[in-house]
């Protein structure tokens, strides 16, 4: 079983009240390279929500932790709210473990824990709950974005920072800003592109 899902801008809203099912097969048919939607068989309801809520919680307290979305709760764009509640699972323990056994302080632990998860996962959280206003790019994302569409080492390091093995900071350093700016000088003039299918590209201006 295959899970599908959507995020259209809040513009599309009214015509998915109208038609939910229709609007939701028009906006899946419309994409490129396109699932076959048309020959796949639903087998549940189509659940939607409107200004889904990002909270960002303490994760600890006296003698109590939160792991996943009780802690945080991510752009479900990114699809990262699963692999963040294992990722946090791990962390919590790890730090707790010498506790549990009597080999180490609770609250030490509980805080070390809060401190891991603030610098693994705030800069993500930060920069996600910014683009879920439905921002255009600003221009060091398309700095970057368009370098990754012209140079396989840039197209790297832009992976490690979605699956999320580097953080903002890296992300952002400021070689990796020099080598993109450097990149997209070499290719002036020229479109950013990226394979549309059937031997066609597509212009990421668009």
């Amino acid at each position: 079983m295959t899970v599908v899902a959507v995020l259209p801008d809040k513009k599309r809203l009214p015509a998915f009240r109208r038609d939910l099912e229709g609007s939701f097969l028009d906006f899946l048919r419309g994409l490129p390279d396109a699932p076959p939607i048309d020959s796949a068989e639903r087998v549940s309801k189509i659940i939607g929500a409107v200004d889904y809520s990002l909270h960002t919680r303490r994760p600890t307290a006296p003698g109590l932790a939160l792991i996943g979305d009780a802690a945080l709760t991510g752009d479900p764009l990114w699809g990262v709210g699963c692999a963040w509640a294992l990722q946090s699972a791990q962390w919590l323990a790890e730090a707790v473990a010498p506790a549990l056994t009597g080999r180490g302080d609770l609250d030490s632990s509980l805080a070390a824990y809060a401190r891991t998860h603030r610098r693994r996962l705030g800069g993500h959280q930060f920069l996600g709950v910014d683009y879920a206003r439905s921002r255009p790019f600003n221009p060091v994302e398309r700095l970057m974005f368009s370098a990754a569409a012209r140079d396989a080492s840039m197209a790297r390091h832009l992976y490690l920072f979605g699956s999320r093995l580097i953080g903002p900071l890296r992300f952002l350093n400021p070689l990796a800003l020099a080598k993109a700016s450097a990149v997209n000088i070499r290719h002036r003039g020229r479109p950013a592109t990226i394979p549309a299918g059937k031997g066609e590209r597509r212009d990421l201006s668009e």
